[in-house]
Order: structure tokens, then sequence, then C-alpha cells
């Protein structure tokens, strides 16, 4: 009934950290205190990482939002959300938000850092084959 709004909270502060984490980056640009290119993780920005995580999370909340318009579960007029006129289903949408929720933000943020330390493994690895092979030559 409503576990888009879980993503979309999430998304929401996200999209906040983000916002600092890439100021931090900038200023220590500015500084000249940018991290050292041997460290694994260091080829992606963590502020481009957070990105991917703020676009799955909202994307994601963006279509299960179409998906309880189209069922008539969100409607474009107060309460908006249907289960929110019943105290019954408050609660019941409330428990949804608790479980299905939770478990679809667990399953999209486990999979994002997943995929993140995949990725930069890989290009730890390429980088340090990289390195070794200049120093044959």
């Amino acid at each position: 009934m409503a576990c888009f709004l879980v993503s979309a909270t999430v998304g929401i502060g996200t999209a906040v950290a983000r916002h600092i984490v890439k100021h931090h980056e900038n200023k220590l640009e500015l500084e000249g205190k940018t991290q050292l290119p041997e460290k694994f993780g260091s080829d992606v920005k963590w502020s481009k990482k957070l990105g991917y995580l703020e676009l799955t999370l909202f994307s994601g909340s963006f279509v299960l939002a179409l998906e309880h318009i189209l069922h008539g579960e969100v409607v474009p007029f107060p309460p908006f959300l249907t289960a929110a006129s019943d105290p019954a289903e408050t609660a019941e949408m409330l428990s949804e938000m608790g479980t299905r929720g939770v478990a679809m933000l667990v399953t999209l943020v486990a999979a994002w850092a997943i995929g993140v330390f995949v990725v930069d493994y890989f290009k730890f690895k390429k980088r340090k084959e990289n390195r070794k092979e200049a120093l044959v030559k």
C-alpha cells in the first residue's frame, strides 16, 4: 500500500548525504589532498557511488508509486493513501511498510553495495596488473 515510501525516504537521506560528501570531496580537491590512486576503491568518488544508490532508490519508488496509483491505492486527493482513511487499514499499511518496504530497501542497498565492491575490486586488480607490467618494461 505504501511500501514505496520507505525507499523514497531513504532516497532523500541519500541525496543529502551525497551532497555533503561531494562538498567534502571538492574541499579536499581544493586543498590538494585527494586520495592516492593506489588505494582500493579510489577510482570512483563516493559522491558518484551514492548518486547511483540515490537513482536506484528513487526509480524503484517511482515505479512502485505508479503501480499503487494504477491499483487505486494512491489517489490525488487527501488522504492520498486510501489505507489512511480507515484505522484498521492504516495498521495493515504500517505493517506492510515495516516488512515489505524494509525488505525491498535492504535488498536494493545490498545489491548496490555488492555492485560497488565488485567494480572497485576489478578496477583495483586491473590497476595493480598495469603497475606490474609497467615495472617489468
